[in-house]
């Protein structure tokens, strides 16, 4: 019997939970300080709130990928407006998250257990993994595995203007019950951020009963593409092969090697050169120029090219970026990575054209280059990098801090395992893992036998893109080093809380 731990329980615990195999090898204990499932990413009631993928590319196990848009189908079938291509709201998918643990639950029985807890520090003694664990009541527990599965879920919302405990500052977007009533009375508002989460903001006011102006605003302006319905790009393997070679010879991937991939693929789907670089640049202008002037909102600045840089993101990013030199990482989030992540996580067509019509009539503007924002008589002041100033009465924070910064909840778990060598932290983000077995490396850059990563805490070493494909495909991953630990020599471990 080998015992597991899963600290955390959202999407990404869900998903490795239902891609363990059934049977009376595993013992498994879930740890999360809210029920399973949802997390916080898909607790949001708005209907307006929608996920970013279609319903085909949602289902948590790849063993079972029709499985989402079968369950939309039978519990809210009038989601399903273009088939398995519709959008549905964020917090139906939480509703199938919370089923596919009550599923699990019904497939493992006894072998499977969550405890409502907070994971605050892990220590390894003789092979064997101790938990400490604080319930909500302030009592505190240890528990002892074979085995252990970091998922903490996503970065918490930043504060990148010091505004955090002012009035009429809100300072997470989520839920958006919380403020509405309150923006709703407002002349002006405005949200700092122009994502996706900036996006869920915009469209919960303009579908209520807000009549002033609002401003999306951040330092670069760029607004995600609107999606187009497009066919996946094929895997090619000659790819990894290319990247191996050329690693190899020179030692890594600079700037000037990453670009002639990229015309590499481009040119098998025939696309120039020209077209590549004429979608960078049209998606990182300022969005507020794409979206008005008589423009169609709900079409991407290249259709083409957004299936060419979704293909990448899904097939060879992470590899691409392991093999990147520093100077070419650096190049890269200096002059791309804003523009790729709007390409690679597009708008649902719909909330693209919801945009549009804000900004055409007049009730929204999106403006980049904020440099500051102070609070003022009734509100706050905005301050933009060409002089202008916008005045609102409130101010809602859609960013978010760097991809794979701990939440919190998870922030003394973090420094513990630091703390105590189990990890090290990346400089580009969350902690340092081995991005073959997905198990953290210590402070002397060895992987950790069995202590294995999943989701945005692996930034870093990983190139972050929110996409449940990628994370289902890790938590297969980390699901198989499981089973392979599974089969060997009996261990001593067990899960005792």
């Amino acid at each position: 019997m080998i015992s597991i731990g899963i600290v955390g329980g959202g999407a990404a615990a869900i998903s490795l939970i239902r891609q363990l195999p059934h049977g009376d090898r595993l013992d498994v204990v879930v740890y999360a300080d809210r029920p399973p499932g949802p997390g916080r990413a898909y607790s949001e009631p708005a209907d307006s709130a929608l996920l970013n993928r279609q319903v085909f590319a949602m289902s948590v196990s790849d063993a079972w990928p029709d499985e989402f848009c079968e369950w939309v189908a039978a519990h809210a079938p009038e989601h399903l407006d273009d088939g398995e291509h519709s959008f549905v709201p964020r917090a139906l998918y939480g509703r199938y998250l919370a089923d596919s643990a009550e599923s699990a639950q019904a497939h493992l029985g006894d072998h499977l257990t969550f405890v409502a807890g907070r994971v605050v520090d892990i220590a390894l003694r003789a092979g064997t993994y101790c938990l400490t664990v604080e319930s909500a009541d302030g009592g505190v527990v240890e528990a002892t595995h074979d085995l252990v599965v970091l998922a903490l879920g996503s970065s918490p919302p930043a504060d990148p203007y010091r505004l955090t405990g002012l009035p009429s500052y809100t300072g997470d977007p989520y839920p958006i019950d919380g403020w509405l009533g309150e923006v709703a009375t407002a002349d002006a508002a405005a949200v700092v951020g122009t994502g996706l989460s900036a996006v869920d903001v915009a469209l919960a006011l303009g579908r209520g009963d807000f009549a002033g102006h609002f401003t999306m605003c951040s330092r670069n302006g760029i607004v995600p593409d609107a999606r187009a319905i497009v066919s996946p790009l094929d895997f090619d393997p000659d790819i990894s092969a290319m990247i191996l070679r050329v690693t190899r010879k020179r030692g890594g991937l600079a700037w000037q090697d990453v670009l002639q991939i990229v015309d590499y693929l481009a040119l098998g789907e025939g696309i120039r050169r020209s077209e590549v670089r004429a979608a960078f640049g049209a998606v990182a202008r300022p969005a507020g120029e794409r979206l008005a002037h008589g423009a169609d909102p709900t079409r991407s600045v290249d259709a083409a090219v957004q299936r060419l840089v979704i293909g990448i993101a899904q097939h060879y990013v992470n590899e691409i970026w392991s093999a990147m030199t520093r100077r070419a990482r650096a190049e890269f989030l200096a002059t791309t990575h804003a523009s790729f992540q709007a390409l690679s996580n597009p708008l649902p067509a719909k909330s693209a054209a919801a945009l549009g019509a804000m900004v055409a009539d007049g009730r929204l503007s999106i403006r980049s280059g904020v440099t500051e924002i102070e609070p003022a008589a009734g509100g706050f002041d905005i301050d933009f990098r060409d002089g202008g100033r916008t005045s609102v009465s409130h101010v809602v924070n859609a960013t978010r801090t760097a991809a794979g910064a701990p939440s919190p909840a998870a922030g003394a778990l973090v420094s513990s395992l630091l703390y105590r060598g189990l990890a090290q932290a990346n400089p580009y983000g969350g902690l340092r893992v081995d991005i073959i077995s997905n198990a953290l490396l210590d402070r002397s850059g060895t992987a950790v036998p069995g202590l294995y990563v999943i989701g945005e805490i692996a930034s870093g070493d990983l190139y972050y893109i929110s996409s449940m494909g990628k994370i289902r495909r890790r938590a297969r991953s980390v699901a198989r080093q499981i089973v392979d630990e599974s089969l060997r020599p009996a261990r001593t471990g067990s899960a005792h809380v």
